[in-house]
């Protein structure tokens, strides 16, 4: 829509998001994976890891096994879903200050549902993604972005946004592993930012 290149702003603010998550997922921590074995001796008795020792006995002497570590986990998908949510609430701001500033400013009522909406679909898909499809959190959240991708493609109708998209998920789902893969997203991400404004104005063939 539009005779605007816009559309840089979404992409590079998916991009930006990007480099945070990985960043979060970079930082040093003593967190370790839910499911994973470890030699409990090399932790803290805090309360958590109280509750996965055992007592092997026999002799009345008590040794720490090996277990399973029930404390606490991070989780990518929680990273995935503030990040999505962000990029919406953004992307939504930016939006209308451009309308307002082309004297075509949507309705209030009308603006705040539909941002509203697009916030709550973000969870409620993810969690279908999980419990219907029984996909992993990284693949639920490039999944609901490279969604987010197609809508902004359709409604700039936009041909180069719909190849981002596309090379998006083939990085992010198919081709690499989640923090190479974001990484390698957000350098497309910021690159196909760049493009946008370095580009001349929309013409016939950039549309759908």
């Amino acid at each position: 829509m539009g005779n605007e290149r816009r559309w840089w702003f979404p992409l590079a603010a998916l991009g930006f998001a990007q480099l945070i998550m990985v960043l979060a997922e970079l930082l040093p921590g003593e967190s370790l994976a839910a499911g994973t074995f470890t030699d409990l001796r090399a932790l803290p008795m805090s309360r958590a890891n109280e509750l996965a020792t055992g007592t092997i006995g026999g002799t009345g002497s008590t040794s720490v096994a090996v277990a399973v570590y029930a404390g606490p986990t991070r989780s990518a998908t929680l990273g995935w879903l503030v990040a999505l949510a962000c990029v919406v609430a953004a992307v939504a701001g930016w939006y209308w200050l451009d309308l307002r500033r082309a004297g075509t400013p949507p309705r209030t009522a009308r603006f705040a549902c539909g941002t509203l909406g697009a916030l709550l679909a973000v969870p409620v898909l993810d969690l279908v993604g999980m419990l219907q499809f029984r996909l992993a959190g990284d693949v639920r959240g490039a999944l609901l972005a490279t969604l987010g991708l197609l809508l902004l493609a359709g409604y700039e109708r936009s041909r180069f946004v719909l190849a981002v998209a596309g090379v998006f998920a083939l990085v992010t789902v198919v081709l690499l592993p989640p923090v190479a893969g974001a990484l390698t997203a957000a350098a497309v991400l910021f690159g196909a930012a760049f493009a946008v404004l370095l580009r001349g104005p929309v013409t016939a063939a950039d549309t759908l």
